[in-house]
């Protein structure tokens, strides 16, 4: 798996595009480690369920607003996002649970706008287009080794956030 978003990261970063198969290849092992956990295909679809949900309802929201603010329909997937980004979307969406994936997601917007600012001040290269697939592949690699290999807080779980929420 990880090996699987080094490559998209990679990828996405020099040509600012991603193998599709990549994806359905990543949820692959995302469903393999959850049943190892010995959660149910009802406690897997659940979440993957409200994620995809809440996916669709802001790429409308998206779509509608770009499609306002041009005065004709704007379909975000030819400049503004691309089908890389929301594959690796729809693919952690049946790993992580609803309120990690909001953590994650809201984590890694934040941190790959302030790597591709950091990027555009030291690359000479000039390229307008965000690698969001590519950054977000890093950032979930390195939130999920932090859960297996040091902080052991489980990303398939709300219980870890609803503590640090509550404390």
């Amino acid at each position: 798996m990880l090996v699987i978003l080094l490559a998209v990261f990679i990828q996405d970063l020099k040509s600012r595009s991603v193998y599709w198969f990549l994806f359905p290849v990543l949820v692959i092992p995302f469903f393999a480690i959850s049943l190892l956990q010995r959660r149910s295909f009802a406690e897997i679809l659940q979440p993957a369920w409200m994620i995809l949900s809440f996916l669709a309802i802001q790429l409308l929201l998206v779509s509608a607003y770009f499609s306002i603010k041009n005065r004709h329909w704007v379909n975000i997937t030819k400049e503004l996002l691309g089908w890389g980004d929301i594959l690796l979307l729809l693919s952690i969406a049946f790993y992580l649970s609803v309120l990690n994936f909001l953590f994650f997601y809201l984590a890694s917007l934040v941190l790959s706008l302030m790597s591709w600012l950091t990027w555009k001040l030291v690359s000479a290269r000039e390229n307008k287009q965000i690698p969001l697939a590519g950054f977000q592949a890093i950032g979930l690699a390195v939130f999920l080794m932090s859960d297996w290999y040091c902080l052991h807080f489980n990303a398939t779980d709300d219980t870890w956030l609803l503590n640090l929420i509550h404390k």
